[in-house]
């Protein structure tokens, strides 16, 4: 009986791991790739990796045998963010900004070091954004990190600058001494502008969904065109994400207590 429990734990911690694997950049690995990442043998990763294919968490393609994740996750993710209070509430909220900006808004979280954007409205202003409701970024290079992460301890803001300030484009901020004072500058002005920063040609303004005692858990965003969010917009369209951002505060603040990631 014992034996069989730590097979089975087993088996899922491995069915877990193997999921996790795939993300933005790496969309999909061949069997070879996955069993050497997972460090187990062909029998069992083709065991793992067919499971999943018949419970459509997995899809193959035909030609390039690679696997990528599939239809079941999609289902799943929709689930797990509408559970968050805040994506009840932040809909009609972000429509207003899309309106009055014609950027795309989001609304974003932060689990462990990286961003996630828990919803998105899209701008009928058609840009390639390469974000979307589940989408995990950088909290250094990612405006909606950065307003966070402005509000948080100092040994919070420190672990993620030991985990390392990767540039992602030359406008990335590299340093530790001036992300530093980015972040103050941040908690000065009350939001967040960045150009070219995560992909170049796109730029973004946040600000941060305070609480009552000034915690911040959320963030508001426009993002677009560095051609259109330009410098000389960033007064009128911070005001209009800040005032988002606000009326965020007041909505999901009245409301029971959010979850967290």
């Amino acid at each position: 009986m014992e034996i069989n429990q730590k097979k089975s734990s087993s088996t899922l911690g491995n069915t877990l791991r193997l999921l996790n694997f795939f993300n933005m950049n790496e969309p999909e690995f061949t069997l070879s790739e996955l069993a050497e990442k997972l460090g187990v043998g062909h029998s069992t990763i083709h065991r793992l990796t067919m499971t999943l294919m018949q419970e459509g968490f997995l899809a193959r393609d035909l030609v390039t045998k690679k696997f990528r994740l599939g239809s079941s996750i999609l289902a799943v993710e929709k689930t797990i963010l509408s559970y968050y209070d805040i994506c009840q509430i932040s809909h009609p909220v972000l429509e207003k900004l899309v309106q009055e900006t014609g950027e795309a808004a989001h609304v974003s979280i932060l689990k462990g070091h990286k961003v996630v954007y828990l919803q998105k409205i899209d701008s009928p202003n058609y840009a390639h954004l390469l974000s979307h409701e589940g989408k995990e970024n950088p909290i250094h290079a990612t405006n909606t990190g950065l307003v966070i992460l402005a509000y948080r301890c100092q040994s919070e803001i420190e672990e993620v600058i030991a985990e390392g300030l990767s540039p992602y484009t030359s406008h990335t901020i590299k340093h530790p001494q001036q992300f530093k004072e980015r972040l103050t500058k941040i908690r000065k002005e009350g939001y967040s502008y960045s150009k070219d920063e995560l992909h170049l040609g796109f730029s973004s303004i946040a600000a941060p969904v305070k609480s009552s005692s000034g915690k911040v858990t959320y963030a508001v965003s426009i993002a677009g065109p560095s051609s259109r969010i330009t410098p000389y917009r960033v007064q009128e369209l911070s005001k209009a994400v800040m005032d988002a951002a606000d009326e965020l505060a007041i909505r999901n603040y009245g409301n029971k207590r959010a979850m967290k990631i």
